[in-house]
């Protein structure tokens, strides 16, 4: 421990040289008074601001009256000031310091607001010696006369008085050393003359009575200072004795000063200076004697620290004070010109073997300051104390795992000797495990997979004592710990997830048996593959399909698909419907195995699941995989249903939904081999096999089958075969039952039904010799009215054929006497210029045209056929002009006029040039 004393600059004070008469320190507000009645407040955490405050003092002739000494408050918001006059003032610090940065903003003079007379502790007569205070603003004063005074310095309603309550609450025939209050444990102690009063369990201090305990000490024989104090937070007290210092704890409820410990004067160096002074720390006692601080450790009694404090020849040491409010408490002395720190740095470092050598490990590891390896000692010391004499193996295992300054391994090993406690070693290896990090992941593997082992060990002993017991509350009792082993694995599987290596803990658990176990395990930490796996050999289809729709793993679904739906197969495809990833593709091995079962075991009213599963995938997901549908067509074709008529019909309607998407030559071939007639006529009709659709209807006499073929739509623009297929069938027709059906009625329905694209004619090759005219008298009379009705039409566009004739011949010499007269100056409808002046041309509608300029306004047409007859000209006129005739030319161009005909039409889309100045003229 290192302790140094460190003297506060105050020189700027003028006015404290050889004038400080009191010092006190609470809550970090530091306020020392000089005789005068001047009062410096410094809040310690603002050092350089200090507050100063004159206390209005009575000064008459040449009594003049000085403080004595004061008390602040444990919030340091109050002062108790004691004057020589035996007058007691009472400061509200608070407003002390506002009243100060009024008058500092204001230069106005001090006032004394804030401060006030008590003045019935005045008519007392005490002579205060020893002040505690209360946190709800009464204190307790102890005077030389021997009363012991509560001071309540506020109102019911909390307000503080101008004038305190006082009341005797116990008198003593010697003066009063020390007092001291533990609200929390009710208890009181006094100390008067040579003898210590201690109360327990204190119903009301206006009520003391009788004290629980007194001892008796010799007294020192003159009042040398302060005697006693008192460490709140710790319990502890000190009392200076002319034996030595007796301190103790107020912990307990009996021989609480028979447990006091005593330091002898003996022990101190020699001195001619009795003890003027003490205070406490956690550990030690501080002494003040003469000008010489001494440290004493409280716990073997040892000067630890003894310094004297140089003064001047009129200086004089005059106590200390201390601040346990603060973390760590702050410690003070002051002579009459000057104030001291004392600092106490790593007190903790000087105790923590001394408390262990005492046993009081938990004191030990509460101090603050403690290395890391120091602690790890107090817990290697405390493991091994409630291990080895204790015998709590339990609570030594906790010690032991914040123990790091020992092997684990030998630790270990204690907790394994017989007649071994698994359990306590099970303590021990988790806090050992949750102390590692990260980075030693293989030590963490070895310690979770030992833990894991050891709880298996447990769970086995348990079950051979379950197994080996007879009496049923014993077996329950054993039940009931087994449950609570599981569930703490289960707990511990959970909260040391990354610790744990996969395959080792399934070979530790698996190897036990404890298929529970194993797969919380594998669930926890999802590894559903072997969840899967388990349930699937266990045969349990329910579970393993839970656990295949929370994976959502498609390659575990191909895997198992085959076993999962021939055992489950409605279960399965509600799960494969649930997994959005799943290819049906990879299914279809699966689908066909269990299709194969089906047909093995299906009595008929079994529904096929794998067929509901491609028509969900081609129906509602719309997948367009040819396989699906080669499948799912297959399975139709091939199902052995009793009602075939329906069920081709059935397949009829899917192939017919989903053309396109299958494979016509295979399901065609599956069709004949299974003998599904109407399913193989519709594919020869899609195949446009029309002549093999029509024989395998007729060879099964299914003649509304063929003539459902014939009708196909696609036949009526191939008149010739559609002709050519209703011979076949009508053929059919007419021999069916050897002929022996009414021929009559059958001609009339051919004719009707082909809708007269059969005549009678056609069927007259087909019938045999012994049909007889008298079966077709009725249709032969038909045939010939109806070709008597044609050729009555014939002859009749025979006629108007040749009226149209006459009528164009005459057009034609009456255009040959055609002619136009031109005016004189007329100009060309294209160039706009004089007509005459070249070789022209005029239309019947008017329109006259150079002939040079016909020809380009034709070809900047957008006529192309009108066009490349001119060009074709020009081209056979550049290589050979012999070649052409000037006719051929004129009779090219004079097919239609350029203006009006749909040679100008057709340039309707083409742009207008604009002469923007002839536009302008135009604008108004």
């Amino acid at each position: 421990m290192n302790i140094e004393i460190e003297h506060v600059q105050l020189e700027f004070i003028k006015e404290i040289q050889n004038n400080i008469c009191s010092l006190r320190v609470q809550s970090n507000q530091l306020c020392f008074a000089l005789k005068s009645g001047l009062l410096f407040l410094i809040d310690l955490d603002v050092p350089s601001t200090i507050s100063r405050c004159q206390i209005p003092l009575i000064s008459s002739g040449d009594n003049v009256e000085k403080l004595l000494t004061m008390w602040m408050s444990p919030d340091g918001k109050l002062l108790l000031l004691k004057t020589n006059f035996a007058r007691y003032y009472l400061c509200n610090v608070d407003i002390i310091r506002q009243q100060q940065q009024q008058n500092q903003k204001q230069q106005k003079r001090s006032t004394f607001d804030g401060i006030f007379i008590l003045k019935r502790l005045g008519k007392k007569s005490s002579d205060v010696k020893y002040v505690g205070w209360f946190e709800n603003g009464s204190l307790l004063c102890g005077d030389s006369s021997g009363q012991v005074l509560e001071v309540e310095i506020n109102d019911k309603h909390g307000r503080q008085r101008t004038d305190a309550e006082v009341r005797t609450i116990f008198q003593s025939n010697k003066p009063i050393d020390g007092v001291c209050w533990d609200p929390d444990n009710r208890k009181m102690m006094i100390v008067s003359g040579n003898k210590v009063m201690l109360w327990n369990k204190v119903g009301s201090l206006r009520n003391l009575g009788e004290p629980s305990e007194v001892e008796q000490f010799e007294g020192l024989h003159k009042d040398s200072g302060n005697k006693f104090s008192f460490f709140q937070k710790t319990g502890t007290f000190a009392w200076v004795t002319r034996l030595g210092v007796v301190f103790g704890n107020l912990g307990g409820n009996k021989d609480i000063l028979n447990r006091a410990k005593v330091f002898l004067t003996v022990e101190l160096p020699e001195s001619s200076h009795e003890i003027k002074d003490v205070i406490l720390t956690e550990f030690h006692l501080i002494l003040l004697r003469g000008t010489t601080i001494l440290i004493i450790n409280q716990l073997n009694n040892e000067v630890v620290f003894e310094e004297s404090i140089w003064t001047q020849k009129s200086e004089k040491i005059m106590g200390f004070s201390a601040d346990y409010s603060q973390n760590p408490p702050t410690f003070w002395c002051f002579s009459s010109s000057n104030v001291y720190e004392i600092i106490l740095h790593d007190e903790a470092k000087v105790v923590w073997r001394l408390l262990c050598d005492q046993r009081e490990y938990d004191r030990a590891l509460q101090l603050k300051g403690l290395t890391g390896w120091e602690r790890e000692n107090i817990y290697y010391k405390k493991g091994l104390y409630l291990l080895e004499e204790q015998f709590k193996p339990l609570k030594a295992a906790e010690s032991l795992g914040e123990a790091d300054c020992v092997s684990l391994g030998s630790i270990a090993l204690r907790f394994m000797q017989p007649p071994g406690n698994i359990e306590s070693l099970q303590i021990y290896l988790s806090i050992k495990l949750d102390k590692l990090d990260s980075k030693n992941q293989m030590q963490r593997i070895l310690l979770s997979s030992w833990i894991v082992w050891n709880y298996m060990r447990q769970l086995n002993d348990l079950e051979e004592q379950i197994n080996a017991e007879r009496h049923l509350d014993d077996i329950k009792q054993l039940n009931d710990k087994k449950n609570l082993l599981v569930s703490q694995l289960h707990v511990f599987f959970r909260s040391h997830l990354d610790c744990f290596d996969k395959k080792t803990i399934y070979q530790i658990i698996s190897r036990q048996n404890r298929d529970q176990d194993l797969l919380y395990f594998g669930k926890l930490v999802k590894d559903y593959k072997f969840v899967l796996s388990h349930w699937i050999i266990q045969a349990n289809w329910f579970e393993a399909l839970n656990v295949l729709l929370i994976m959502q793993d498609p390659q575990s679904a191909y895997t198992y698909a085959s076993v999962l739906i021939v055992n489950a197969p409605e279960e399965t495809i509600n799960t494969w419907m649930k997994m959005t990833n799943l290819n049906p593709v990879e299914l279809v091995p699966s689908l066909l195995t269990y299709f194969t079962n089906y047909q093995r075991n299906s009595q008929g009213n079994k529904k096929n699941y794998a067929l509901v599963y491609l028509n969900w995938c081609v129906d509602e997901r719309e997948y367009e995989e040819p396989i699906l549908h080669n499948t799912a067509l297959y399975m139709l074709i091939t199902d052995n249903v009793e009602d075939g008529d329906s069920h081709e019909l059935r397949v009829i309607e899917f192939l017919e939904s989903h053309r396109g998407k299958y494979d016509s030559n295979f399901i065609l071939r599956l069709s004949i081999k299974f003998h599904r007639v109407r399913v193989s006529i519709y594919l020869y009709t899609q195949l446009k096999l029309y002549k093999d659709a029509i024989n395998l209807a007729l060879n099964l006499q299914m003649f509304d089958s063929a003539k459902q073929v014939v009708e196909t739509s696609e036949l009526d623009s191939h008149i010739k075969l559609k002709k050519s297929l209703w011979k076949e069938i009508a053929k059919a027709m007419l021999y069916r039952d050897n002929g022996k059906q009414d021929i009559k009625h059958i001609v009339r329905c051919i004719i009707s039904e082909s809708h007269e694209l059969l005549e009678i004619k056609d069927l007259l090759p087909l019938l045999d010799e012994f049909t007889t005219i008298a079966n077709l008298k009725d249709e032969l009379i038909r045939s010939l009215e109806k070709h008597g009705q044609s050729m009555s039409r014939i002859s009749s566009q025979i006629q108007q054929s040749l009226q149209m004739k006459k009528d164009i011949a005459l057009e034609i010499e009456t255009f040959k006497e055609r002619y136009r007269v031109l005016e004189p100056g007329i100009s060309c409808s294209s160039c706009e210029k004089l007509l005459q002046t070249r070789k022209f041309l005029v239309f019947p509608c008017g329109h006259c045209f150079h002939t040079d300029c016909l020809i380009k306004s034709i070809l900047n047409s957008n006529d192309y056929n009108f066009k490349s007859l001119i060009v074709n000209f020009q081209r056979r006129l550049s290589k050979d002009r012999n070649s052409v005739r000037p006719q051929e030319l004129e009779s090219i161009i004079t097919r239609k006029c350029s203006l009006c005909s749909d040679i100008n039409i057709n340039t309707v889309d083409d742009y207008l040039n604009i002469d923007e100045n002839e536009a302008e003229k135009w604008e108004i």
